[in-house]
């Protein structure tokens, strides 16, 4: 595209953005990040805080964190659900990671997250209306949040 013909454009596409910028941004949902107690979370976000306890998720993260800014966490399952979800029990806002999954999909991220202080740490995989959970605790040695 030639500078010209892409000045000439840039007007039209900004008066678009200007008249529903809310349907630019992705859909917030304010109850999912609210600063509550881990099973006020779960409810807010699954609905429940009925979990089954599953050896089929697995969470990898380092016993002692010693920058809780940046703490690598791994969670994998053999359940082949339609949702992950990661959740630090004493964050100020629990919920740190949601992802909805394709049919067949194997749940599996590895992602960096803030930790307030050590704590448990919780993977949540839904598979047909039921969440099965498993745990791990990471000590932190210098805190961020």
């Amino acid at each position: 595209m030639k500078r010209r013909s892409f000045l000439e454009r840039v007007p039209v596409l900004a008066a678009l953005a200007m008249l529903s910028p809310a349907a630019l941004l992705a859909a917030w949902n304010e109850k999912y990040f609210q600063k509550v107690p881990l099973e006020k979370a779960f409810e807010n976000v699954l609905g429940t805080k009925d979990l089954v306890k599953t050896d089929r998720i697995t969470i990898a993260a380092p016993p002692v964190a010693s920058d809780s800014t940046a703490v690598p966490v791994e969670v994998s399952s053999s359940i082949m659900g339609d949702h992950l979800y990661l959740f630090v029990e004493k964050n100020l806002t629990p919920l740190v990671f949601s992802c909805a999954l394709h049919a067949g999909a194997i749940p599996s991220i590895a992602l960096n997250i803030k930790m307030k202080e050590s704590s448990l740490l919780y993977g949540v995989v839904r598979d047909g209306g039921k969440f099965y959970a498993a745990s791990i605790h990471v000590d932190v040695s210098a805190q961020a949040c």
